[in-house]
């Protein structure tokens, strides 16, 4: 017979820590009649992940005839590489045969994030993930198993990288045709107030198109895009994708931008501090589509993206508390809405806005090759991440 129930909540309801804080929950089982239990434990692992093929051409000698001749063959190849950060096993049950009673019954845990760890991040050809499994050990039978994920956010603090409060500016100009039959040029230039931003602020974005040329342009877009390095054993992959984008029309003359508001998304810190294998960072790209037959004109900026804010924004968020997720996904519905009292290494901020948690809009699938088949993942195994979000 199986369990009735078999399952993990957490007193932090969000399911977002901080590295270095106390992680406190519960393991329920609950049962309809007496069962054999060999032990109960929980393991709580942080491990980043990196994998991809490529196809790529191998030269080989071969022999035909007496005479040697070098064919050209494609073959796939796997690249992977691991970066374990810690494994904690913490003990609940120790039956050595004892008999679990019918009815309900919870054992409580806790541990300890390490204070050196990165974010939870979820990419394209790699992740940082963090997981919770809770495992119901039987003699001579399958165990039951289940399994949840936590985000982790480690702090970035913009007011300790002396570049995120610098205004940025970018411009570039292209012509049409091709040697004697050039066009007079298009010219676009770009500008921000400063570099660094946090998760929902508002950017004001500002921008100014000088079309020259006699043809009417098709339009332009500001996009910011989130470019991922994941570095293998012997390679390395690159990946982009779009985190954010505004698009404007046709025009003839003259474009502008006037403090376009644009919200930033909730993402994971630039660089993905303290992760060796994945590396992280944004880029504003503003460009003008000339139309057919002819290339963008493209013109870009990086971007700092961190999860404490400037002090000199401080003044433009909205200083109430508010969470978007849903309550009791995983968690206890009566439990703190928030992860701990306070950001870590924020005391010096007592007027920092407080944030929410919103998730991601990219994710993954916390299933593992290595996973029994009988490993339940509580509200389902997709997952995306919760990064600080302010506004």
């Amino acid at each position: 017979m199986v369990l009735d129930k078999f399952f993990i909540s957490l007193d932090n309801d969000v399911i977002v820590y901080f590295p270095g804080q106390e992680i406190t929950g519960y393991v329920h089982v609950w049962n309809s009649e007496s069962k054999n239990v060999k032990g109960i434990y929980i393991e709580c692992c942080g491990l980043a992940q990196v994998s991809f093929s490529r196809t790529e051409q191998e030269m080989r000698t071969v022999y035909r005839n007496g005479r040697s001749h070098t064919d050209v063959i494609n073959k796939t190849v796997h690249y992977s590489s691991k970066e374990n950060y810690f494994h904690h096993r913490v003990t609940i049950s120790t039956g050595n045969g004892q008999v679990l009673n019918k009815g309900k019954h919870q054992f409580p845990f806790s541990f300890v994030l390490p204070q050196q760890i990165p974010s939870s991040f979820e990419g394209a050809h790699g992740s940082v993930r963090y997981t919770i499994r809770a495992v119901y050990e039987r003699r001579l039978k399958w165990n039951h198993e289940c399994k949840i994920p936590i985000t982790v956010n480690s702090i970035t603090d913009l007011n300790a990288i002396p570049e995120a409060s610098v205004p940025i500016q970018a411009s570039g100009f292209k012509t049409l045709g091709i040697l004697c039959c050039t066009s007079n040029p298009i010219t676009a230039k770009f500008w921000l107030d400063r570099a660094g931003y946090v998760p929902g602020e508002k950017m004001k974005f500002n921008a100014e198109v000088e079309n020259l040329t006699r043809k009417r342009m098709r339009g332009s877009k500001i996009q910011i895009i989130e470019r991922t390095n994941f570095h293998a054993t012997r390679a390395t992959e690159g990946h982009e994708r779009v985190i954010h984008e505004s698009v404007r029309g046709k025009f003839k003359s003259v474009e502008l931008w006037e403090n376009h508001p644009i919200i930033v998304p909730p993402v994971v810190s630039s660089g993905l501090n303290l992760c060796r294998i994945i590396d992280v960072a944004y880029v504003l790209v503003f460009s003008v589509d000339p139309g057919s037959l002819s290339f963008n004109l493209k013109v870009s900026h990086d971007l700092l993206i961190g999860n404490v804010p400037l002090r000199s924004s401080f003044a433009n968020f909205q200083h109430h508390n508010r969470i978007s997720v849903t309550q009791g996904r995983y968690g206890n519905p009566s439990a703190p809405a928030y992860p701990g009292h306070s950001i870590p290494g924020t005391d010096a901020y007592p007027d920092l806005p407080p944030p929410s948690y919103e998730e991601c809009m990219f994710g993954g699938n916390i299933r593992d090759a290595e996973d029994s088949e009988h490993v339940s993942y509580g509200a389902g195994d997709s997952y995306k991440p919760r990064y600080l979000t302010y506004g």
